[in-house]
């Protein structure tokens, strides 16, 4: 058996003792790193706000829609403003959509519906160079799926725009109950989030509510044909957005981006009964 020199011994130790030194900082630097967001200069100012371009990309994006966040934001102060002067009852606007492209029997987009999410914070800034500064975002219970919820939620965090959801996509009376008794929404512009079979339910229950809070005697709805017959959403219609003013007066509006869904339209029928459920 080989026996070590003193030297060889001493130059093995040293060895030994810098692997385990190498490797004690290794697993301190890869395990216990932590960001110090008081001390650190690069990732923070030193007012205590974070450096917008030493982050990751989810605030880099929410700090990169300032702008048309505080466009919004202006747009929707003036509504409130000329509300207090002229007080209405029920929303001054209000925005329908549906949800994005789904997994069917899933409770999740598809990556459609996703990338459709990744847009309505675009329709939102469309509506703004229209002059409607939105306040609010509503939509409803669906114990099977979280549609609704997945296409706004974006655009609610990106625009700092509170999200409501009221009662059941199936019976909407709870929602728009709420969105013409409460003094909350009065003279505000809102967009509802809706599962598509149940927005003719959803509009003839706002025309009824709506009409009588706001005192329009003798109300008649009138769709674009001139008739009062109630519109049905096409099951591959996800362009469509429905308008109502403070006037109940009814408009098609049209999202101006589309997915790869091929069949994706913007086909609105009228006279057609749609089943809710």
């Amino acid at each position: 058996m080989k026996r070590f020199t003193n030297l060889e011994i001493l130059l093995m130790s040293i060895i030994f003792v810098s692997l385990l030194i190498f490797f004690i900082n290794y697993c301190s630097t890869k395990f216990n790193k932590k960001d110090n967001f008081e001390n650190n200069n690069v990732m923070c100012h030193a007012n205590g706000f974070p450096n917008k371009n030493n982050h990751n990309i989810f605030f880099k994006l929410h700090e990169k829609l300032k702008q048309k966040r505080d466009l919004n934001h202006l747009l929707s102060r003036k509504t409130n403003k000329n509300n207090f002067i002229f007080p209405e009852k029920g929303p001054s606007n209000i925005f329908i959509i549906r949800h994005g492209e789904k997994i069917k029997s899933k409770v999740a987009l598809d990556s459609n519906g996703i990338l459709r999410s990744t847009y309505i914070p675009t329709l939102i800034n469309d509506l703004n160079k229209l002059g409607y500064g939105f306040h609010n975002i509503i939509t409803a219970n669906d114990y099977n799926s979280m549609h609704q919820e997945q296409t706004v939620l974006l655009t609610s965090w990106l625009y700092s725009i509170p999200l409501f959801i009221y009662g059941d996509y199936n019976d909407p009376e709870i929602t728009v109950k709420t969105l013409f008794k409460n003094k909350y929404f009065h003279g505000k512009t809102i967009l509802i989030c809706w599962e598509h079979n149940c927005i003719q339910t959803l509009l003839k229950c706002i025309l009824k509510t709506g009409s009588k809070e706001k005192g329009l005697n003798n109300y008649t709805f009138k769709n674009p044909e001139g008739t009062s017959e109630l519109p049905y959403w096409d099951t591959n219609n996800y362009k469509s957005i429905y308008h109502l003013d403070n006037k109940l007066n009814f408009h098609i509006y049209e999202e101006n981006f589309t997915t790869c869904f091929p069949e994706d339209n913007n086909v609105i029928l009228y006279g057609k009964k749609q089943e809710c459920k």
